[in-house]
């Protein structure tokens, strides 16, 4: 091999060479406490309270190019709570909807109310919260609209207005039929696709009825139908289902309960609901009218109506919806007083509270721990007068007058308020801390205890200011209760952690937060969701770049040379606190489009006022790599990236896509033409010499000549390789020149072209790809190229010593006359095509139409994903079926697939818009410590795949 490849000239500057050796590293800085300080955030955050997710990349010219192409964005740019009332408590597990749809659940999972295929307990230790919780698997492309937690199940409002349902079922809460449906997500391939939706029954046109509207409780559904019928299964103790059936019965356990069998709850002529609150054994409905109707246990005056007490042995005389004439107009509404309405609707174990249209606050029934707020432990709602009589919750004074709620939830035996000025105040139970008062005593039991008597609860301060933190909406559970912030929408809990319904990760003493001195206000941390994802990444050698729905940069691994653009040479992701909100976004600010090359890093951003987008690179720039016309290494000292210039492409042109290679960088320009730049040993810059661009005065802007294409052509995308560059031209050909000792350009000989005068253009062929085929994407990588043709079929040529083309042998190929036009595609597996090809150093990717991933060739790095390091594509047997898919964790699919060029890496941009990498993990390429065992790369040994390979800690949004 020659001595004019960029590997070997590097070696002399201690840069890793192409043989993965690492005894030439430099030396990195010492990791000290001013180091590490610099790099942290300045004000207070706890981790995991954002994370973004939003576009993907698809199929493109160069997958490592991360111009990928943008699908449907699925997720925000962080992630935060869809909205209020996106925060739902069950009896003892916890869920929130995130903004674009996507579902997480936390605490007890005895009966799979978690959805996570198993009855593990999430919460409960920092490995089953932040990023190693899943998102609930809700079906393909389903996201959710709404979330309702029920005793031990949980039910879902999906984005196409259908209901699934899942956790226990014994009492039909689910709405599935009990003997194939006994619990449902406690078991493997249970949810998902397996999940079926909720039969509502049909329209008097014969289409399917859809929910606007659910709500769950204990041991019951309900969904507010699109006409506005008002339907309820599950458990019908004391009547609550209000279908006028024995208290005994539970419905929806059976097929012939649902469906059109399943009656609407007759609430009255003319009446509707429009929110449902469900408590143990009851049930009450906010109509359109503004007033109340309740059904179901009275025992404690629950229903408000003023029925009297029961006595005897029939504690339950009085209930409603048990019997036949009980309901519908039979049903009298609750006095709320005169002329009075209600807003919001709220119901605890045995209580229900409303706020008034005056937005004071009334509540009624059972009364054991003060939860009614009236100042003592009397049920009100059974005797006489007790509504017409029943007094406002005091809610204490305000500089301007009493205080009024914006937004209530009941829980257990506590009850809470959003007040007028965003202040919050609870009362009730408060033996596990639900009331937030760091102490174990309730609330609302004695007069002295309410009004200006009763304190407010200290949420903290806002995460980026000191102004208090300002409540979206509030969720109480049995014991324990969420508040989510208006501003970022992340949220807080505290209260009982029994199960890790707080979703913390961090075991307390006692299991509680809120009832013991320094638990409350700022020391209360924000509840893990998960960190920031991506819309696009790249991987470059031993180094990674993330582009972030934000628009910003994170970049991590390997730094010598500045290239993760932090303005130091720290390598960060190979020791503790180095990623998620520690790891700062690089200092370069939105982009369009990041790439990662061998020891330099480049970005797409918009030209100042212009919506054009011209490119910018950093670090290593020891052959002209950055385009600086110097070889002066930047980002690696401090002001060094505010100051980074575009580079100069020619007069007035701009770049609409880019891609970097092992030492080189390519641009296509609005024109359609192609300018390169950096190292030139083997002609990979197409100019018909070996002379590096960019590392000397004069050489960029119109002095850089564009590559010459070929008569009336221009390229739609660029692939820089390790030492060759390919181009998808405009009528769908491809073209490539370069290195080629393995046949990398596909002409059939092993002759480089681009070198010397007279070999580009009109004297450069198009690499054969069969008779009547073209190509959609292009990748080249170290020493071999990939197509992704027309069909969706990959071809691949080039060096082969490791499998790398897929074919079943060790041969290269594209350098012998006659290996082209033979050149069979690569096996993928029985009716399988590519939707993406990514060519790395000794290995190809694949995304394949299923949206999962193939890899084969080189695997001594556990690069390809499949738990050995046995290569794959060397013999027969091992393409097509035989050739596993990757497994990136229970219910994950892929948008993405990216290798480096340059080092035995894989990563994938999952469907959630987050990202694994697997291979070798020097200085912290993989963007974490490891997967431990004889090495710290990942794949290459049992148990570090699926769901054990942890996702990139990207932190909060900067």
């Amino acid at each position: 091999m020659r001595s004019d490849r960029l590997g070997d000239k590097l070696a002399a500057t201690g840069e890793p060479r192409k043989d993965g050796s690492v005894t030439s590293l430099p030396a990195q800085p010492n990791r000290t406490d001013k180091n590490r300080a610099s790099r942290r955030r300045r004000r207070p955050v706890s981790p995991g309270a954002a994370l973004a997710v939003s576009l993907v990349a698809a199929c493109t010219a160069d997958p490592g190019a991360e111009d990928l192409g943008e699908l449907t964005s699925i997720a925000p740019a962080e992630l935060r709570v869809l909205g209020p009332g996106s925060v739902d408590t069950g009896a003892r597990h916890t869920c929130a909807i995130f903004e674009g749809g996507f579902v997480k659940c936390w605490g007890d999972n005895a009966y799979g109310q978690l959805g996570l295929g198993d009855t593990l307990d999430r919460g409960v230790s920092a490995a089953t919260t932040y990023d190693d919780l899943p998102f609930v698997n809700l079906g393909t492309g389903r996201t959710a609209k709404a979330i309702a937690t029920g005793g031990d199940h949980t039910c879902a409002l999906l984005d196409d207005d259908t209901v699934k349902c899942w956790g226990y079922n014994a009492s039909g809460q689910l709405g599935l039929e009990l003997e194939s449906y006994l619990n449902i997500g406690d078991q493997p391939y249970e949810m998902g696709d397996n999940l079926p939706t909720v039969d509502l029954g049909t329209n008097g046109l014969g289409a399917p009825h859809t929910a606007k509207a659910i709500f769950a409780g204990h041991n019951a559904t309900c969904a507010l139908l699109e006409d506005d019928a008002l339907k309820c299964w599950g458990s019908n103790n004391y009547g609550k289902l209000g279908l006028g059936l024995p208290y005994w019965t539970t419905v929806g356990s059976l097929s012939s309960e649902m469906g059109d069998d399943l009656p609407a709850v007759d609430l009255g002529t003319g009446l509707f609901a429009t929110r449902v609150a469900i408590a143990n054994d009851h049930m009450c409905a906010l109509l359109n009218t503004g007033e109340v109707k309740c059904w179901g246990d009275n025992e404690d005056g629950n229903l408000g109506l003023m029925s009297g007490t029961p006595t005897g042995s029939d504690s339950h005389a009085f209930d409603r919806g048990d019997a036949p004439g009980e309901m519908g107009d039979d049903l009298p509404v609750v006095y709320l007083g005169l002329d009075r309405t209600a807003k919001a609707i709220t119901a605890g174990y045995n209580h229900t509270c409303v706020i008034l249209d005056t937005d004071e606050v009334k509540c009624w029934g059972g009364n054991e721990a003060g939860e009614l707020g009236l100042g003592d432990t009397n049920e009100r709602g059974n005797d006489a007068n007790e509504m017409s009589t029943l007094a406002t919750v005091d809610l204490g004074s305000s500089l301007t007058g009493d205080h009024t709620a914006k937004a209530i939830a009941a829980g257990g035996n506590h009850t809470c308020v959003v007040l007028d000025d965003d202040r919050i105040k609870c009362w009730g139970s408060n033996s596990s801390g639900a009331l937030g008062y760091e102490d174990g005593n309730q609330r609302g039991h004695t007069a002295a205890s309410m009004g200006d008597g009763l304190p407010y609860v200290d949420v903290g301060t806002d995460i980026d200011s000191e102004d208090p933190l300002i409540p979206l909406s509030i969720a109480a559970g049995g014991e324990h209760t969420c508040v989510i912030d208006s501003g970022k929408r992340w949220f807080k809990c505290w209260g009982s952690d029994q199960d890790g319904r707080l979703g913390f990760g961090i075991p307390t003493d006692d299991g509680r937060r809120g009832d013991d001195s320094g638990e409350m206000g700022n020391a209360l941390p924000y509840t893990p969701a998960g960190s920031q994802t991506a819309q696009g990444l790249s991987v470059g050698r031993n180094h990674a770049c993330a582009h972030l729905t934000t628009g910003g940069v994170k970049c991590w691994g390997y730094n010598a040379s500045g290239q993760l653009g932090l303005e130091d040479n720290v390598s960060r992701g190979d020791q503790p606190y180095e990623m998620g909100v520690y790891l700062s976004n690089t200092l370069i600010g939105d982009v369009t489009s990041v790439m990662a090359g061998s020891h330099f890093s480049c970005a797409l951003k918009l030209l100042p006022s212009s919506s054009q987008t011209g490119i910018t690179c950093w670090g290593a720039n020891y052959v002209g790599s950055l385009g600086t016309g110097n070889a002066a290494t930047l980002g690696d000292n401090a002001g060094e990236m505010a100051s980074l210039d575009f580079i100069h492409l020619g007069a007035e042109r701009t770049v609409t896509s880019a891609s970097v290679g092992n030492g080189h960088a390519c641009a296509v320009l609005d024109d359609g033409s192609v300018k390169c730049w950096g190292f030139n040993g083997s002609g990979q810059l197409g100019l018909g010499d070996k002379d590096n661009r960019g590392d000397g005065s004069g050489e960029m802007g119109d002095t850089l000549d564009a590559i010459d294409l070929g008569p009336d052509r221009t390229a739609k995308a660029v692939s820089a390789g390790g030492g060759h560059t390919c181009a998808l031209l405009d009528d769908d050909t491809v073209k490539c020149w370069g290195e080629n000792n393995h046949g990398q350009l596909g002409l059939g000989d092993e002759s480089d072209r681009g070198d010397a005068l007279g070999e580009m253009g009109a004297s450069l062929p198009t690499v054969p790809l069969g008779a009547g085929r073209t190509a959609k994407a292009i990748s080249a990588g170290y020493d071999h190229t990939c197509a992704l043709l027309d069909n969706n079929a990959v071809k691949c040529w080039g060096k082969n010593g490791y499998g790398q083309l897929g074919l079943g042998h060790t041969n290269d190929m594209g350098d012998g006359p006659n290996d082209m036009s033979m050149l069979p595609t690569v096996h993928l597996g029985p009716g399988r095509t590519a939707k993406a090809v990514s060519a790395g150093e000794d290995h190809t990717c694949a995304l394949l139409d299923d949206d999962t991933i193939k890899c084969w060739g080189r695997n001594d790095r556990g690069q390809l994903g499949l738990h050995d390091t046995s290569p794959r594509g060397i013999g027969t047997g091992q393409m097509g079926s035989l050739l596993p898919r990757v497994d990136l964790g229970f219910g994950r699919t892929a948008r993405a697939v990216v290798t480096s060029v340059t080092s035995p890496v894989t990563c994938a941009l999952l469907d959630t818009n987050q990202i694994k990498c697997w291979g070798e993990n020097l200085s912290g390429g993989l963007g974490s410590p490891g997967c431990g065992g004889a090495t710290a790369h990942c794949g290459d040994d049992h148990f570090e795949m699926g769901d054990n390979l942890k996702v990139v800690d990207l932190g909060f949004e900067d």
